[in-house]
């Protein structure tokens, strides 16, 4: 006792330590907590809300404790164990007086340091009351991005799961538990109750693991980890878990409420999610060793973390049988500040399918229990408990039995569904995108994020409003204005439910012309090509040259507890033989506490530290940085990051003369590729001229590359392009979006010679420019401009012109009707920017492809669509497998109206789009109605095809015929359409004829009907039909499908 009351006296300091000390560090509350872990000083081993045990390497400045000297060494292990007035405190001193040291006394805890491997297992002083302090690095978890505010509908699925928690069977495996006598992990009983538990798993049809861990009292039982593969996500992890085992300090050890009750509860679940799939993969865990250390759980827990498990979150169940006489059901619970967002979606959770189980925080002031391995180890755990204050006094004795501890079933079950509800409704629940990050570019920004399954689109929000939708991981806007900051974030619309995601994270960009190298910035015009957050500005009072500099604080000293950047806009290091970064700068950062760090990027999500600042530069210095390692980047980002914890501030740092300074620099062009088929140019020629070397960076994506006579299809070992020649365009499939550089050291000549036909054009102009004025001189002979993959057109014998600028990096197939020359050089600048390429809202059902290399165009006089209505959807369809290879959306009103049907993909093995020389048909949807036609066109046959497929075809419809309005006022109905097997024709009032003929004009069948009369289509080949209706006044036509 002496000895402890000296290492307190002592304990109480402000000033340095050496290196190497274990320290507890009083916290006040979680900005506190989480300064200390970005302390480079301090290693943090444990934590809790109220404080922080760690190993200090350098001076502290908040108030600490001092515990040991260089801790860990010489086989010593350190414990915290919990008191409570229930305990003894001079009989627990005097058992542990000759084998353990006490270096602090807070009361309701202990640190205790012992030599195991001279003494055995230091004995816990209570319940549940102690934790092994690890020579480990403990890390704060990362946002699962819980919703736990929103209120939703109970799933009937979960509800129905709810009914199936049978309060026998826990109370069942809770006596079953109980009656081995003991499951002390050290004792032969465990063992046999470890098996059972695997058997009851096993028996589920679980994956069953039996993971061996060292205890210092020599051999015990093992967790028992059994695994429910998800469909989806099988890498995204839900943990549910309870410790098996039960202590006492004489006598038997039956352990019902703690924590067979627990254990039971993980087994119920498991047994019912067992008979079911979700999208995440489920573990059940039945840990042993909680009682003297949650060692159990911290072995699975820090295994988890070295395997870098995507653990969504963990949910505990200890003691869940007992309620105190008097009192009502209900829980406490516990969870550290960290945890937060996991217990407010659990609370949640409950409101919506407990809504009579009231939740209320709590805190268990003299133990611990399994969830606190997980919040240790970076991940968010939490312990609905039954009550921090009145749980079972029957615990830690031979009386924890089933009656006087584990007293109330109905209670364990509501434990019990209330945690299964939470983990189904994490398995399944709809997560926004991961990952947004954002590129600017020069008019543009290029956002990516991580790809999903399961998912019809994507809403691409910017500055908060909904702009665009996209089926793609990434997306280019090209709406935007260079020089003003954008915010962007992304929801996911779910293809089986429809519903849209919560938001991705939020991402701010800046479109710019590209940085040209070498530059300088020295802060006087501004800061051009600089993006900066929250404080960071200009600031006259200090300054290297002139009177500017870049600071986080310009208008006096930085406040606390700031976590910020300024970061400059993106530059290409590609084609340069020497690159190097300077800045002049002086700072006055508080010591050890407040940092800035310089941090350079290839890809906007992982970042290099550079250099790190931190304490007083009262003169100015010159700060200088080779960039060669980068040499080859094309897309390099730098940024400041700053940081201050919670107590003093200081001046900050000023940053003047940015320099980029390079050699041997070429001229450059950014290409956003996206997935699927596009086209691409460049006005530049490339150093390399191989086709293989110009996209190499992004060879690991590319699927096939086509010219108008030439492939590189790499799969194929085909290459008939050879070299580049940036007088063409080329077509292009990608596996993902991704981005190209292209260097060199000369611009391609601006003029290109047409042949008559086809013509793959490229873009040969650094800016936009406009289709009228680049043809104006051949426009005669311009038969039609259209996009790659795309629904574009600019035809002007059709007065279509939904393409109107050819943007640069693009490549556009153009037909003439003869050999022309036009040329970029001279043509003005286009201001429209890119076509509004939004998709539109869709016919359900449709089975729409995606885009593909080639297409046929489809113009629809406006005389056509005289009948029909604004929002009117005409798809074109394949007879042989009704695939919807293309849609236009009618909402111009005496203006033609240009449908574009894809052709078949030939890279892939699977329809999916119009096969050469396949006849079409077309659909109609009327939206207002939520019916859908079959049409009959009227082609013009003066144009190159009718309704034929042809890749790079070109068709117009004179008329549309429909017999909607006349067989409704005739009294006909023909349905179902399209059908198979019987078709049925109802004629009111009178009797008709009926003839039914194939696309040859065939007669296959005919009869006289009357009333509601079935025909047999059953032995008739798939394909369309026409059908006619002959009445005494009418003569009615239909096209059918018979499938």
């Amino acid at each position: 006792m002496k000895r402890f009351l000296f290492l307190l006296a002592i304990g109480l300091i402000t000033i340095p330590s050496f290196a190497g000390d274990l320290v507890l560090i009083p916290t006040k509350d979680f900005d506190h907590t989480r300064s200390l872990f970005r302390m480079p000083q301090v290693q943090v081993n444990f934590y809790k809300d109220e404080f922080v045990v760690a190993t200090l390497d350098g001076a502290l400045k908040d108030t600490y404790i001092f515990l040991d000297h260089n801790p860990w060494q010489n086989n010593l292990s350190y414990y915290l164990v919990y008191l409570d007035e229930t305990v003894n405190r001079d009989v627990y001193y005097q058992r542990i007086n000759n084998i353990a040291d006490v270096l602090y006394d807070g009361g309701t805890h202990l640190v205790v340091r012992i030599d195991e491997t001279l003494y055995g297992q230091l004995p816990p002083a209570k319940n549940d009351g102690i934790v092994r302090i690890t020579n480990k690095q403990v890390v704060l978890p990362l946002t699962m991005f819980f919703d736990g505010n929103g209120r939703f509908d109970p799933d009937p699925f979960i509800v129905d799961l709810l009914e199936e928690v049978t309060g026998a069977n826990i109370t069942a495996t809770v006596q079953h538990l109980q009656d081995y006598g003991t499951r002390n992990a050290y004792k032969p009983q465990s063992i046999e109750a470890m098996n059972w538990i695997k058997a009851q798993f096993e028996s589920m049809g679980l994956s069953v693991e039996l993971q061996d861990f060292t205890m210092p009292g020599g051999p015990a039982s093992d967790n028992v980890i059994a695994t429910l593969q998800g469909t989806k996500y099988p890498d995204e992890f839900i943990v549910i878990g309870g410790h098996y085992d039960s202590i006492t300090y004489s006598g038997l050890e039956p352990g019902a409420d703690d924590n067979a009750s627990g254990t039971a509860g993980v087994l119920e679940i498991a047994r019912i999610l067992s008979q079911y799939s979700f999208d995440r993969t489920i573990i059940f865990c039945a840990f042993s060793g909680e009682e003297y250390g949650l060692y159990g759980s911290a072995a699975y827990a820090d295994r988890c973390a070295q395997q870098g498990m995507n653990i969504h979150g963990y949910l505990n169940l200890d003691m869940i049988g007992y309620l105190k006489p008097g009192s009502y059901i209900h829980t406490d619970l516990i969870h550290p500040a960290s945890a937060q967002e996991l217990a407010d979606y659990y609370t949640q959770v409950c409101s919506v399918y407990l809504p009579d189980f009231p939740i209320e925080p709590g805190m268990l002031v003299g133990g611990d229990s399994d969830h606190t391995s997980f919040n240790n180890a970076g991940y968010m755990g939490i312990f609905p408990f039954e009550d921090g204050s009145d749980y079972s006094p029957y615990i830690h004795t031979s009386n924890d039995i089933v009656g006087p501890s584990y007293n109330l079933e109905e209670q364990a079950v509501i434990f019990t569904k209330a945690i299964l509800a939470t983990a189904v409704s994490m398995a399944d629940r709809i997560t926004p995108p991961q990952n947004l990050v954002a590129q600017p570019g020069d008019g543009e920004v290029l956002i990516q994020w991580n790809q999903m399954f399961d998912i019809d689109y994507f809403n691409i929000y910017r500055d908060g409003a909904l702009i665009d939708n996209t089926t793609n991981y990434s997306f280019t806007d090209t709406d935007v204005t260079n020089g003003t900051q954008y915010q962007y974030y992304v929801t996911a619309i779910y293809t089986d439910t429809g519903d849209e995601s919560d938001p991705s994270n939020i991402v701010y960009a800046t479109p710019m012309p590209p940085i040209g190298l070498p530059l300088m910035i020295d802060f006087e015009n501004g800061t051009p090509y600089w993006e900066l957050e929250d404080s960071w500005g200009l600031s006259n009072s200090q300054s290297h040259s002139a009177s500017n500099s870049l600071t986080e604080s310009p208008t006096g000293n930085y406040a606390n507890n700031l976590d910020n950047y300024a970061s400059l806009s993106a530059f290409s290091l590609a084609g340069y033989t020497d690159a190097s970064l300077s800045f002049w700068t002086k700072y006055d950062l508080e010591q050890n506490y407040d940092f800035m760090w310089l941090e350079i990027s290839t890809n906007g999500s992982t970042w290099t530290e550079l250099d790190q600042y931190n304490g007083v530069q009262s003169s100015w210095v010159e700060k200088t940085y080779s960039l060669n390692e980068y040499l080859g980047e094309t897309y390099i980002l730098l940024r400041f990051h700053f940081y201050s914890d919670v107590y003093v501030t200081r001046d900050g740092m000023y940053i003047d003369d940015f320099q980029i300074a390079v050699e041997g620099g070429m001229l450059q062009q950014n290409l956003a590729l996206p997935g699927g088929w596009s086209a691409f140019s460049s006005y530049i020629v490339p150093e390399a001229q191989p086709i293989e070397e110009v996209l190499a960076p992004v060879a690991d994506d590319i699927i096939i590359v086509q010219t108008m006579d030439a492939a590189w299809w790499p799969a194929q070992n085909i290459n008939t392009i050879g070299q580049w020649d940036a007088q063409q365009g080329y077509k292009i499939k990608l596996s993902d979006a991704a981005g190209l550089m292209i260097s060199g050291t000369s611009q391609a000549s601006q003029t290109i010679t047409l042949s008559q036909g086809w013509n793959l054009i490229p873009v040969l102009s650094e800016a936009p420019v406009s289709c009228s004025d680049l043809f104006t001189d051949v426009m005669d002979d311009l038969v039609i401009i259209k996009e790659v993959a795309g629904s574009s057109v600019y035809w002007p014998s059709q007065e279509i012109a939904t393409l109107t600028t050819l943007m640069p990096s693009k490549a556009y197939l153009v037909k003439m009707d003869a050999a022309a020359t036009i040329s970029f050089e001279g043509v003005a600048e286009s201001n429209q920017g890119a076509d509004d390429k939004k998709l539109l809202p869709l016919r359900e059902g449709w089975d729409v492809v995606p885009p593909t290399g080639t297409s046929h165009v489809i113009s629809i006089a406006a005389e056509a669509l005289q009948a029909w209505e604004p929002g009117d959807q005409f798809g074109v369809f394949s007879i042989q497998d009704d695939l919807c290879t293309g849609y236009a959306i009618y909402q111009e009103p005496g203006q033609n109206l240009a449908l574009v049907a894809y052709g078949n993909d030939s890279t892939t093995a699977e329809c999916d789009g119009m096969m050469q020389n396949e006849m079409f048909y077309l659909k109609v949807y009327r939206p207002s109605w939520n019916e859908e036609f079959i049409v009959s066109a009227l082609f013009d046959t003066s144009m190159p095809n009718t309704n034929t497929f042809l890749n790079e075809g070109l068709s117009r419809i004179e008329g549309i015929l429909t017999n909607v309005k006349e067989m409704a006022e005739a009294g006909i109905s023909i349905y179902p359409n399209p059908a198979s097997g019987q078709l049925f024709i109802n004629i009111i009032n009178e009797k008709a004829v009926v003839t039914m003929m194939n696309l040859n004009g065939q007669i296959v069948r005919e009869q006289i009907v009357a009333g509601t009369s079935i025909i047999n289509v059953k032995e008739l080949p798939q394909g369309v039909y026409t059908i006619r209706v002959q009445t005494s006044e009418n003569v009615i036509t239909r096209k059918v499908i018979i499938q």
